[in-house]
Order: structure tokens, then sequence, then C-alpha cells
């Protein structure tokens, strides 16, 4: 089967799977026991900490070890919420509106338990699929505790101005002497394919996925900046700097060190230059068909990834046809499993609830090659 469903999750890379299989094999300790097998198991979580804090910029004890992204955003977004409310009664948060479910409906979730007490200003996108930041900048109050900007899109693939925002808020907290808000974005899919400093983003609050980056899937990472204020949304036995207890498993978290180290791997980035050559010749030929509009604009859109929509189709015939022809698409986030509704990312971006019934999202991995490409649009000649 063709695999274009990278943005759901990337397979695993050979030489991730070796070092999580060789761990395994090793059967390593409890990595909290004080023994000296749990002081080897930590070993593992200390290496991998510190290739991940540095592959990032930041502080060794700024990261902390997760499930994954949606775990990441819960902590980060019900953290500061919850904290904040400890000693305040009103808060307003500022969001964009083609975010991750774990995003928007944590938010959602929080807006209904605390009601009037808590506001949610969205922001706007325009026909790019990108936000403005000088919007977040007219909507910053003293009420404002959190801004929370996805990196890439993970339907459409747009890039956001996560720096930009990053100055506003920057710029707002030292003209008013304030800590707040503090700035998250969900980084799921940024990782793996762009560069960069968090410092230089001046994030507070970062998500990262182990299976969106040829990792293991069921193991993530939050970077949360010193004396950021969070509550720990778990109990139990004060893992992770107290943030996230449980049993962290050494073989995922070093799993998810193989990973990152490969992201600098000169090999890497020449594959990413490949890619995104085969994404532009794919893309190119399906706008040939007058049925095809591409959601998004090219120039804001990632390396990887090609969200359109087809004139007189659904979303859900369209993924059936290639599926029945060995071709593995979606119609968005794989994270609503069970039936396919409308997407409404590609609405937002669009304004049309035609496209946004009629789109599909293929997204290109390292492992994609011309002929796969080839054969998908010969097969594209007899679905549309």
């Amino acid at each position: 089967m063709i695999y274009f469903d990278s943005k759901a999750s990337t397979l695993i890379h050979p030489k991730v799977a070796e070092s999580v299989f060789g761990l395994y094999q090793k059967q390593l300790a409890n990595p909290h026991s004080t023994h000296y097998l749990g002081q080897k198991a930590v070993s593992y979580l200390d290496i991998a900490r510190k290739t991940i804090s540095n592959h990032f910029g930041v502080k060794f004890n700024e990261i902390i070890f997760t499930s994954g992204a949606t775990e990441s955003n819960n902590i980060a977004i019900q953290g500061v919420v919850r904290n904040y409310f400890k000693y305040n009664s009103y808060a307003e948060i500022i969001v964009s509106p083609i975010e991750h479910s774990s995003v928007s409906n944590t938010i959602k979730e929080l807006s209904l338990e605390f009601q009037d007490r808590l506001k949610v200003n969205v922001l706007s996108i325009d026909n790019k699929g990108v936000i403005n930041s000088q919007e977040v900048k007219n909507l910053l109050t003293k009420d404002t505790i959190l801004v929370s900007v996805m990196h890439i899109n993970n339907e459409v693939g747009t890039i956001q101005p996560v720096k930009e925002v990053g100055k506003v808020i920057k710029k707002y907290r030292e003209e008013k002497n304030t800590i707040y808000p503090y700035f998250h974005s969900d980084g799921a899919q940024a990782v793996g394919q762009l560069k960069f400093n968090l410092n230089h983003l001046n994030l507070d609050l970062y998500s990262v996925s182990s299976h969106k980056l040829y990792g293991p899937k069921g193991i993530g990472a939050l970077f949360i900046r010193e004396k950021t204020k969070i509550q720990a949304l778990s109990f139990g036995g004060g893992q992770e700097y107290s943030l996230r207890s449980g049993t962290v498993s050494p073989e995922l978290v070093y799993g998810l060190k193989v990973a990152i180290d490969l992201l600098n791997e000169e090999d890497y980035q020449v594959k990413l230059i490949e890619i995104t050559e085969l994404r532009d010749y794919l893309r190119e030929n399906l706008l040939k068909n007058p049925k095809v509009k591409l959601n998004g604009e090219l120039g804001f859109i990632d390396y990887n990834t090609i969200n359109i929509s087809v004139e007189g189709k659904t979303s859900e015939e369209l993924v059936i046809a290639f599926d029945l022809q060995g071709i593995a698409i979606s119609a968005g986030s794989a994270c609503h499993s069970g039936s396919i509704e409308m997407s409404e990312i590609v609405y937002q971006v669009t304004k049309s609830e035609e496209r946004a019934n009629s789109c599909i999202r293929i997204s290109l991995s390292i492992y994609n090659t011309k002929e796969e490409v080839d054969k998908f649009l010969e097969i594209v000649k007899q679905i549309f």
C-alpha cells in the first residue's frame, strides 16, 4: 500500500526502531528506582532530555516527557488556566481558529467549566490560512493569561507567524511589567520540518509529538519555560518535576531522542529537499485538473502537505476510493476517529462548505518516491 498520510503519523525510522527494540531487550528497570538497574534506566532519560533540550536551545529541566502532543497541549493549557484561577476570578485566552482538537476542545471544555470567568478570543484567518500577529496585539488586555497558536497546521499545512506573535507578546509583557500572557504553541507538525530555537521564538510552552517525526508512538515532550506558573493535572510519584506523575518509558524516550538526532543529519536535510520537489511535482499535476482547488496558498504551506478540494466529490468518497486502490490518504485530522465530517479548518481557510466537505489531505514522507506519486496520478484520472 502507498502511504501518503504522514501528517497523521510518520512511519518509524529503522534506526529509531532498532534503538527502541534494543533497549527493550536489555529489560531496563523502573527508571525511578534507586538501585543500580533503576539508575541505569534513568540514564537513558537524562541522555534524551539533554539531546532534546540542546536541539531546542533550552535548559535541561525545561523539558518534560509526556505521552504525546495531546497530553502536552492539555498540560500546558489546563495547567496555566487552573493555576491562575486558584488566585484570580477572571481571565482571557487568545487562540487561532485552526488549532488541533487537543487545543480547541481543551479550551472549549475550560470555557464551559469556568463559564463567565473565562473569555476566549478567537483570531481571524486570511485566505492563505494564516493569522495576523497585529490582531494578537489588538486583543491583548491586562486579563490575557495565555495565547495559543499552532506552529504548522495539521490539515492544510500552513506555517503560522509564531516568531512575530512571540515578539508582540514579549513587547507587551515588558511594557506592562507582567509575566502574562504566556505563549504556547502546538509544534507537533513543525519539529522535523523547521529548524528553530525556542528562545528565539519567545515561547513559554511548546508541545512535541514523537510519531510525527519518525519516532515511536506514545511518547512526546513539553517545553515549559523555567518559572512558568502551571498546575499539574495528575498526581502520584512526582515524576517529571511533579508535573506529570507516572513511570516514564526509557525505551520510548530514547526512541524520541534518536528521532531528534536524525533531524540534524545531512542525509535528512537532503531528503527534505527531495520531498519538497516531489510535493511540488504532485501538486502541479493535480492542479491541472479544473475540478481541483488548493486549500491554503503557496509560500505559506510546509514541505510535505497538499490539501485539495475536488468538485463533485465528498471527502469520504475520495478517501474510500483511494483506499480501495491501495493508497492511504486522509480527509483531515486522524484524531477525529470514526466518521468523516466537514473539515472546520478548511472551512475557516476557504469560507466554503462545499470545499470543506470535498477536501483530502496528501502528506508525503522521506520514504515516498516519484514512482509512487506517478501511480497516484494515474489513479487520480480514474477517480476524478
